[in-house]
């Protein structure tokens, strides 16, 4: 969407998205801007993974069927290396006409189905879809785009042409985040913003937080996301750890919302398993808040100051880490600095600029 808006008018663009996602889209402005809803279906109201899959193969026939329609098609521009509404259209008919150039994105790859949290069927199957895009967009895209330098190293070694390899970071409106100000008071001391899943490291959070806890009951954290499958397990084991007065599920919060907390926090955590980029890193570290993370990819990638990292699992000293940060004013105020010179760095204008060139 942020992109979107960055497109130059003489740019024709059709939007094409559930009817569900379009309140998401009421505020773009755009010349030259058309948009198609895809009907809602039956699947779209659950959020078991095996019918949330069976919504994603409904859609992938709903868009393969509005783009047969189209006519005059210069770009596909499939925005996900997973969804495969997005990917098995672009690939059926940039496969039935050539002269299309089907521009794709990868974000990360998936880690092995033995290593990741959560439930080992989904995970196997999910790994087995995300190959089956990597084949097919292999095949037929003409400019495949990492996300950053390391991915499209990684893609390399699974086989993807360098030829058609491009790198397309990330970015946010750095200026207009960093200029926001408070107008709900919120005070928190740490903050994560994601999805409730595994993946995110939800059951370390709890580990990591009862450290905190115990050391000072005082000291709260809010974690603003959602994730219908894992809530409930997740609100479980905090009152069962006795946090319930620490540790608080905001769910979902708009924009405005989510800046006011970040504003009245001192400390962002990330403690992900996987991440192909982090924008809500990004975003609190332009509202000057330093960042605890595990030591994924993205953190000397993409990320190379403002934080602190731990190995991966090790609760304990994610936990001395933020302790560390919380009682040290002089580092945090250091960190804080660090990160949004990190942020100013990631900036939307020059990533358009750049996705333009791939049209």
């Amino acid at each position: 969407m942020d992109l979107a808006e960055r497109l130059p008018a003489e740019i024709e663009l059709t939007v094409i998205t559930p009817e569900f996602a379009k309140k998401h889209w009421q505020n773009i402005n755009r010349i030259g801007t058309k948009f198609k809803y895809l009907p809602k279906n039956i699947f779209d109201s659950y959020y078991h993974p095996v019918l949330v899959f069976f919504s994603y193969i409904v859609r992938a026939w709903q868009v393969y069927f509005l783009l047969k329609k189209e006519k005059g098609i210069d770009v596909i521009y499939s925005c996900s290396d997973v969804a495969y509404a997005d990917i098995w259209p672009a690939f059926l008919i940039s496969n039935s006409r050539p002269n299309i150039n089907w521009v794709s994105r990868i974000y990360h790859i998936l880690i092995s189905p033995q290593k990741r949290q959560g439930n080992k069927i989904v995970n196997y199957i999910a790994f087995f879809l995300q190959r089956l895009s990597f084949y097919l967009i292999k095949k037929r895209s003409r400019h495949i785009l990492a996300l950053n330098n390391k991915l499209k190293t990684e893609l390399l070694t699974l086989g993807f042409p360098e030829k058609k390899l491009g790198v397309l970071g990330a970015g946010i409106d750095f200026k207009k985040i960093s200029k926001f100000k408070q107008t709900k008071k919120f005070d928190y001391d740490a903050v994560i913003l994601g999805r409730i899943a595994p993946v995110k490291g939800i059951f370390d959070m709890v580990k990591i937080w009862k450290h905190i806890h115990n050391y000072n009951p005082k000291w709260k954290l809010a974690w603003i996301g959602t994730g219908n499958a894992y809530t409930k397990r997740l609100k479980t084991l905090i009152n069962n750890n006795g946090l319930k007065n620490s540790f608080y599920l905001l769910g979902y919060l708009e924009k405005e919302d989510v800046f006011n907390v970040f504003k009245g926090s001192k400390l962002f955590l990330c403690p992900d398993h996987e991440n192909g980029w982090g924008l809500a890193i990004s975003e609190a570290m332009s509202l000057g808040l330093p960042v605890v993370s595990f030591d994924i990819d993205i953190f000397g990638s993409v990320y190379k100051k403002g934080f602190r990292s731990v190995r991966i699992y090790d609760t304990k000293n994610f936990a001395k880490e933020i302790i560390n940060i919380l009682e040290n004013k002089k580092l945090r105020k250091k960190l804080s600095t660090e990160a949004i010179s990190q942020a100013s760095e990631f900036n939307l204008d020059t990533v358009a600029e750049k996705l333009i060139t791939f049209f």
